[in-house]
Formats: C-alpha cells, structure tokens, sequence
C-alpha cells in the first residue's frame, strides 16, 4: 500500500495505516509505502487506513487542504479530489 501527498512546498501528514504516525515539515510531494497486515477480527471487518495532509499553498497564494490519495496494488481506491479534508479507504 502506498500513502500520497501531492503539491508543492512542505506541509505535516498524519497517518493510520500499519501503524499511527505523523511527519511534520515534509517536502512535497511525499510518499510511504507500508505493509498492513489484517489479523482476528480485521480480516473481516477491515482496517480504515487513512491520510490527513495539512494545509499547502495554491498557485493564487491560499492555503488549501493537499491532495492525497492511497493506493492498494497500484490501484487507487481513495483520494480527497472531492475537497474532502483526508482520505480514508477500509482495507478488507
């Protein structure tokens, strides 16, 4: 699986996925790839893996919310295109 964050200029990212992280003044854009083992129950109720880029600046100088997305075996099953805050993907 692997979590993106696109745009230009440095932000901070929080994650959930394998484990709950953040980083704080990345370089965009920024990936991380993790491995996310289902166990007991997950395997059939799931894990909500997730992303929540801070704000980046827009070409016209305002801050908005950075694009991201998630991708499962090179497919992309979740992004915030919608102008949604994060993205969010329930892994089965």
């Amino acid at each position: 699986m692997v979590l993106e964050v696109s745009g230009q200029g440095t932000t901070d990212i929080y994650y959930a996925a394998d484990t709950n992280g953040s980083e704080s003044n990345v370089m965009l854009p920024w990936s991380k790839t993790v491995v996310v083992e289902l166990s007991g129950a997950e395997r059939t109720s799931g894990r909500l893996v997730s992303i929540v880029p801070g704000s980046v600046r827009a070409a016209d100088g305002r801050y908005v919310v950075g694009q991201c997305r998630i991708l499962v075996d090179g497919n992309e099953v979740a992004n915030n295109r919608n102008g949604q805050s994060r993205c969010e993907h329930l892994l089965k």
